[in-house]
């Protein structure tokens, strides 16, 4: 389909060329100026995605970003319209978009030639073995097995990002989170006019792309949804390996957990918001569904110390597997990598549990597979650190010893997970990053909204988000004590979406529907818990899961 743009502020519509696209879901561009301090500095193209409403009580048009940085959300809301509207109401036309740099934008980051030359290029790397860290982190040993590695890692981050000036030059400088929020009240002043509210939902990294909404633009503020919440003002201002330490505040918890819905009932009540909370009863899973445990008598404690027992003795003796869809060898970083990523997604952790099980007696081949797959979906290229590095606030590059000691801190203070985190959520190196954006929102985070804003995060009892706690969604909250709501739904997983709560949808509807907010101290149960069997899995039913394989497919939508 050929769109006819000819200046700033033009939006074309056409037919959509996926074949996975809806009955009716439509495509197309819009140009915005690729600097909005400089308007001849030229155009950015960026590409956008609509599913109409489909009541005719049309009520107008929400805004979704499903997290990155580097997922395209064109695609998303052309395949995934029905399940989006699902989440606010069928009165809503859903618009996707690539934020710039992303999906099928322009201009796009493409560092690397061809989607396989990056992977190619981090092939046993660190950053893509992981980082193996000895079972006691204090021995000598470790500082220096480390140091090694940090250092390997400090020299590939540098590399790609001269990769990309000598390739790309100037133009990276024009992504990042300021221009993707000025892109979004420009788009929607050129769709709906400039009197128009902003209606945005965000998922992830597009909690952190709502507050700098909020607070750029918060007079354009009508109905905006955070779930899973980064803090903005950590992201903006903190260097990542500082960062990732908030991020880790509740990992180990949710790794517990993990073991803890393989073996055990748990029935509890906990008080939350001044209400008593009976919390409902999770069927034992059992070796039935997660085979790591024995039944009868077996005890978490046990099974979590035959799992650490067996990703320690990694660290030694790596475990082959010539069998993987990409040969190779399981080390101990590569399954902290893995266990990462699984445990933002309570819908892989019966996967997750028989891959595990499997090479502890010696076949590593399912982990290796799993890990291959997830890679697979992240971006190609270098989208997430153009980001990043542009959103940061510049600080003084820390060296080798430095970002060891860091780490080392954090393994034995915080999570065993802070070199996961690294490897998985690519956000280091930035003081290598040779670029300067035009424009960096640095705060303030707490300007007034014209509207409330629905913030939604995991959990009460034990905060089991792994990735983003629910201290931030408490200190997001804490900025808007009058103009917003935090419901917590008491579950497992990165956003809410991962397990699906019919009570956390309503309330989404119902906020969508005429701003009513859920009184202080909703907590919302889960329909399922997580290693309950699916015999009959669908999109309604299973949202995380099918928000997670959309976005797999919508990093590589390009």
């Amino acid at each position: 389909m050929e769109h006819a743009l000819s200046s700033v502020g033009d939006v074309v519509w056409g037919n959509c060329t996926t074949p996975m696209a809806l009955p009716g879901a439509e495509c197309g561009y819009a140009l915005v100026p690729l600097d909005y301090t400089n308007q001849t500095a030229g155009v950015a193209k960026i590409a956008l995605g609509r599913y109409n409403a489909t009541s005719q009580n049309r009520q107008g048009a929400v805004f979704f970003n499903p997290g990155g940085p580097g997922i395209a959300g064109a695609f998303l809301a052309t395949v995934a319209g029905t399940w989006l509207q699902g989440l606010v109401g069928e009165e809503w036309d859903i618009i996707g978009f690539d934020p710039r740099g992303i999906g099928l934008s322009e201009p796009a980051v493409q560092c690397f030639p061809g989607n396989g030359t990056r992977a190619a290029f981090l092939a046993n790397t660190v950053l893509d073995r992981g980082f193996d860290v000895a079972p006691d982190p204090t021995d000598p040993a470790n500082w220096y097995r480390l140091l090694e590695a940090q250092r390997d890692a400090n020299a590939l981050y540098q590399t790609q990002f001269e990769i990309c000036e000598k390739v790309q030059g100037d133009s990276l400088r024009y992504m990042g989170t300021t221009s993707v929020v000025r892109d979004i009240d420009f788009i929607a002043t050129a769709l709906q006019g400039n009197d128009t509210l902003i209606n945005f939902y965000g998922f992830s990294y597009g909690t952190i792309m709502g507050q700098y909404l909020v607070n750029m633009f918060p007079d354009r503020v009508g109905r905006v949804v955070i779930d899973g919440v980064a803090d903005a003002e950590a992201w903006a201002n903190d260097p990542p390996y500082i960062e990732v330490q908030t991020w880790l505040n509740s990992t180990e918890v949710t790794y517990r957990t993990f073991f803890e819905d393989c073996v055990e009932v748990m029935n509890a009540e906990v008080v939350f918001g001044r209400r008593l909370v009976k919390l409902m009863l999770l069927p034992q899973a059992g070796p039935s569904l997660c085979p790591l445990t024995t039944g009868g008598n077996d005890t978490v404690s046990a099974v979590y110390d035959r799992v650490e027992a067996f990703i320690e003795g990694l660290y030694e003796q790596p475990l082959p597997a010539p069998d993987a869809i990409v040969p190779g060898i399981l080390t101990n970083g590569r399954v902290r990598d893995f266990f990462l990523r699984v445990l933002e997604n309570p819908g892989s952790w019966g996967m997750a549990a028989e891959a595990v099980f499997s090479a502890m007696n010696g076949n590593a081949t399912g982990v290796l597979d799993a890990l291959a797959l997830q890679v697979a979906g992240d971006p190609a290229d270098l989208q997430r650190s153009a980001v990043t590095c542009n959103d940061e606030n510049p600080f003084a590059p820390p060296t080798a010893e430095t970002l060891v000691e860091a780490a080392l801190e954090s393994l034995q203070n915080i999570s065993r997970f802070y070199y996961a985190a690294i490897v998985t959520e690519p956000d280091s190196g930035c003081q290598y990053w040779p670029f300067t954006p035009p424009e960096r929102y640095l705060g303030p985070w707490d300007n007034t909204p014209k509207n409330p804003i629905l913030i939604i995060s995991n959990t009460t009892v034990v905060h089991r988000d792994p990735i983003t706690p629910l201290v931030n969604g408490e200190r997001v909250h804490s900025y808007f004590p009058n103009t917003s709501a935090l419901l917590v739904q008491d579950g497992p997983g990165h956003t809410s979406a991962m397990l699906q709560s019919n009570c956390t949808i309503n309330a989404t509807r119902q906020y969508f529907a005429d701003g009513t907010l859920p009184a202080p101290g909703t907590v919302c149960l889960p329909n399922s818990p997580p290693f309950a069997p699916s015999p009959s899995p669908s999109p309604s039913s299973t949202g995380g899961a099918h928000l997670s394989r959309l976005s797999r497919l919508s990093a590589r939508a390009v």
